[in-house]
């Protein structure tokens, strides 16, 4: 009768495998769930944009965007004369950064009819370095979401 006391070659590769595989998908899940948040707060910041131009068209009333790079933020304002109110002020902490705008001044007003006075190109960058680009279209206002990998 013989008296196993040790495992096989095969068995230790198969629980190492196993016990790899389970340590894996919490890794796995972190960077998605990483992922899914920076695309929310992405678009969160396009409907932002979308909010701010279709308030002004709908309540005759200006809003804007400021959006402050050194801060990180964007802060949405309604024009009730004589002064600006906020609306909503935003910190992008989902691994989003401000890197550059190619419009004039920070602020994008919008006009009665939607058209935008400053339009142009925002420009972001995830964690992974990835490049993403908002463009504002002149006249229209309409803003598209360009990704750049």
């Amino acid at each position: 009768m013989k008296n196993n006391k040790g495992f096989t070659l095969l068995e230790l590769i198969l629980y190492i495998s196993i016990i790899s595989i389970i340590l894996l998908i919490p890794m796995l899940k972190v960077d998605i769930l990483h992922n899914y948040k920076e695309k929310q707060e992405l678009k969160e910041f396009v409907k932002d944009i979308n909010y701010a131009r279709n308030k002004t068209i709908t309540e005759s009333i200006s809003h804007s965007v400021l959006i402050d790079i050194n801060r990180n933020t964007y802060t949405i304002y309604k024009q009730d004369h004589p002064v600006k109110k906020i609306v909503k002020n935003k910190k992008f902490s989902h691994g989003i950064k401000l890197k550059q705008l190619s419009i004039e001044k920070p602020e994008i007003k919008f006009s009665l009819s939607g058209a935008p006075d400053n339009p142009g190109t925002i420009i972001l960058e995830n964690k992974k370095g990835k490049i993403v680009k908002i463009t504002i279209t002149p006249a229209t206002g309409k803003v598209n979401v360009y990704y750049n990998d």
